[in-house]
């Protein structure tokens, strides 16, 4: 399973901007959101180290929101695109979207990637030689993680009005590490997020009439990561509802994940009392 989710880059503009694409293949199962922000993350990610001559990387992230206007199904043919507000050594700003069949279905805002020495997570240059094939052919058609595999094991949770918390452990062994990163695996912070969401929705939909789906996501806002989470790393989550509700329609979720009583990230998400 592959955890390179851009196919090919087609406009790139040195510490500026790109634009490339991710295809998904044909499947019954809706796209993550979370994968779609790795996607839109990973295009910003070639630009900053380009401009570093692949001495520095991306590798931690704060979006001050991220709005989801459909959902993302298999067969979608997403066009990414970013544009970088500032570049420097230390960390990169920018936005970014992807749409599909030229609307927006997911738009990144005020998003910042710290810049650490690539060295320490993957081979400089490696990452050039996969820079220039994306640049140039792209990469062949590929199967992406699915919930099944990138999942954490929840345990322990606990559910009160309003609030729940419960005990994730990070797969201890997938293949995705071997993307991300190879000479420091580190458990994808977009995938932390999926999985809070995951508690917040359920949360959220035990207040609600019963159906078979979880409460669409509107946005996922203030979304701060402050620590990596290892290979079979464990985190604990406290999902709280807000009060009062910012609508009738939508509730707001603030979502924390702690590790060792230190706590390793944070974001609130906006989820719909209505169906799709």
């Amino acid at each position: 399973m592959s955890f390179q989710l851009v196919d090919r880059i087609h406009e790139f503009s040195t510490a500026k901007s790109a634009s490339g694409i991710l295809a998904l293949p044909d499947g019954s199962e809706d796209f993550p959101l979370s994968l779609v922000v790795e996607a839109i993350g990973q295009l910003a990610a070639y630009i900053a180290m380009d401009h570093v001559d692949f001495a520095m990387r991306p590798v931690a992230a704060i979006a001050g929101e991220v709005v989801a206007t459909r959902t993302i199904r298999g067969g979608d043919r997403l066009d990414l695109s970013v544009d970088v507000s500032a570049l420097r050594t230390s960390a990169m700003r920018y936005a970014g979207s992807a749409r599909v069949n030229g609307e927006v279905a997911v738009e990144l805002k005020r998003c910042t990637g710290a810049m650490l020495p690539m060295e320490a997570f993957d081979d400089p240059q490696t990452v050039r030689e996969h820079l220039a094939l994306l640049r140039g052919p792209g990469l062949a058609p590929r199967a992406f993680p699915t919930r099944r595999e990138f999942a954490p094991r929840v345990s322990e949770a606990t559910w009160e009005t309003g609030r729940a918390a419960a005990t994730l452990q990070a797969p201890e062994d997938a293949s995705f590490y071997q993307d991300h990163f190879p000479l420091r695996p580190v458990y994808p912070a977009t995938l932390l997020l999926d999985a809070k969401i995951a508690v917040a929705q359920n949360l959220v939909a035990r207040d609600l009439p019963p159906s078979s789906h979880l409460p669409p996501i509107r946005a996922v806002n203030a979304v701060k990561v402050r620590a990596f989470t290892p290979p079979g790393g464990r985190v604990e989550v406290v999902v709280a509802e807000t009060a009062p509700p910012p609508t009738d329609s939508v509730r707001a979720v603030k979502m924390e994940a702690f590790a060792d009583g230190a706590r390793v990230s944070t974001a609130t998400v906006l989820l719909s009392t209505t169906p799709d």
